[in-house]
């Protein structure tokens, strides 16, 4: 540590944000990846039978207005497995400081200097396995005019687990993350060519989350010296050469976090054909407020007792209440189907997601650990990260083939962009542009009950990255996400 620190400046704001903040600011940084970057998207919601333009249970969940076209009361019952496969090899660009020692301003002193941090880490891996289903019931309300139906499902979904002491670490460490929607909706014909439709969801969500918490890139801990009368060169544009050092690495989780939020859909059908149809989809956003529990340790003497006699001083373990605050994106969807003849028919959809939306997660931290009397530091705080996403595309195209009067085939292929640009992806969201395949089946048991089976194949292509801000994020990053499913549909 470069010189011992003087009694302080009066200066109330700057020591707020060394406490507080820092712990706040920690805890956003966590969360960032949540918050449905496309590396998040279950990558199964519904069958391959089912569409923008499919008039079945599961328009609920693709297009409201499709649900005018059910005909009689329909179930349909699904269930599956995902098992992704997702790994990150950090190379790193800049130069470091040994860990074990602490230089607050530059030039790196070629003493400090850590020639062991260049290059490529070690890789890390993680391969997830989660169970996944859904269920979906319409009923005709008005025969040939109103049919409603309502829907229980997870649209996005993400369990990840890398080493404790992997080079990842200042990024994630272990993230479970689930959404799920319970949705009613309605479709109503308004022509034989033109069907109108709505639908409004309760969106519950649970995170769990811990990662490293590097202190020396934080605003609040930069400033924080500056009001001990610390010259330092800290921050959030820190060089690399001030980064991971083991007295401002803090261990740092939110627990039990529950969040309840509400959104809408609203829908539309054009049937100018009877062999062709058209859909399209508007997903409103929705906002989320994730309540848990917040855990951070402080055990290191330079938080615990260096700083007591300027009145700061910290439990080893800091616990407390955390809200994280955002809002999901919108989206936009449209569907083409086209029935070549009795045996064959074609569906393709094109999907807009606004994830440029999404400006800022909020954190709100509450503790009485956080307060430090003799600084005038409350038990709270309120801290905002900024975020830059891309709006993304979704464009795939599918086919049934009817190989018998009771078996019909299905296949699809697709593309989704990337969601993180270059400056901000990290291992909890790898992303990128991500192709897709389905393949699948249904089988018809009888006119009323049938049986349907799907393999999901979703992967990027392997991303190398070596322009994140501050060397956090660059490296080369893969996923690989398999589901196997399937339905079952009773019509009554």
């Amino acid at each position: 540590m470069s010189g011992a620190l003087p009694t302080p400046r009066p200066r109330r704001r700057t020591g707020r944000e060394l406490a507080a903040l820092a712990l706040a600011t920690g805890l956003v940084g966590l969360t960032a990846g949540e918050a449905r970057a496309s590396g998040i998207d279950a990558p199964w919601v519904t069958s391959g039978a089912s569409g923008p333009t499919s008039s079945d249970a599961a328009a609920v969940f693709w297009n409201p207005a499709a649900l005018a076209g059910v005909k009689r009361p329909e179930l349909l019952l699904g269930a599956g497995l995902i098992v992704g496969h997702a790994t990150y090899q950090r190379e790193r660009r800049g130069a470091y400081q040994t860990p074990d020692t602490l230089q607050f301003k530059l030039p790196l002193d070629p003493a400090n200097a850590d020639p062991g941090k260049a290059g490529r880490a070690e890789q890390v891996s993680t391969t997830p396995v989660a169970p996944t289903g859904n269920v979906f019931l319409a009923i005709p309300a008005i025969p040939n005019r109103l049919t409603v139906g309502v829907g229980l499902y997870v649209p996005y979904a993400a369990a990840l687990s890398f080493p404790e002491d992997g080079a990842q670490r200042w990024q994630l460490r272990q993230a479970f993350i689930v959404s799920s929607s319970l949705t009613a909706a309605a479709g109503l014909t308004l022509t034989e060519q033109l069907a109108l439709g709505a639908g409004v969801s309760y969106v519950g969500g649970l995170a769990e989350l811990s990662k490293v918490q590097d202190f020396a890139g934080l605003n609040e801990f930069r400033d924080g010296l500056a009001y001990l009368n610390q010259d330092n060169d800290f921050g959030p544009d820190a060089s690399t050469e001030l980064r991971e050092l083991d007295v401002l690495a803090r261990s740092i989780s939110l627990k039990q976090a529950i969040s309840h939020g509400a959104s809408f859909h609203v829908g539309l059908t054009f049937t100018p054909t009877r062999d062709l149809r058209f859909g399209l989809t508007y997903q409103h956003s929705a906002a989320m407020r994730y309540k848990g529990k917040f855990a951070i340790d402080m055990n290191h003497p330079f938080f615990t007792q260096d700083l007591s006699e300027q009145g700061l001083r910290y439990k080893p373990l800091v616990e407390g209440d955390a809200v994280l605050s955002f809002t999901l994106p919108k989206r936009l969807t449209a569907g083409v189907g086209y029935r070549v003849n009795d045996r064959l028919s074609l569906d393709g959809l094109l999907s807009y997601v606004l994830y440029s939306d999404i400006k800022a997660f909020v954190v709100e931290a509450t503790s009485p650990d956080l307060a430090q009397p003799k600084l005038g530091i409350i038990d709270r705080v309120t801290v905002t990260l900024p975020r830059r996403w891309n709006d993304t595309v979704w464009v795939e195209a599918g086919a049934k083939v009817g190989l018998t009067d009771g078996v019909i085939a299905t296949a699809s292929v697709g593309y989704q962009s990337a969601a993180s640009p270059d400056s901000t992806i990290d291992v909890a969201s790898p992303d990128g542009h991500r192709l897709i395949g389905d393949v699948g089946g249904i089988f018809k048991l009888s006119d009323r009950v049938s049986l349907s089976g799907d393999v999901r194949v979703q992967g990027i292509l392997p991303r190398t990255v070596t322009e994140s801000e501050h060397d956090l994020g660059n490296g080369t990053y893969t996923l690989l996400l398999t589901t196997v499913g399937g339905h079952l549909k009773a019509m009554f």
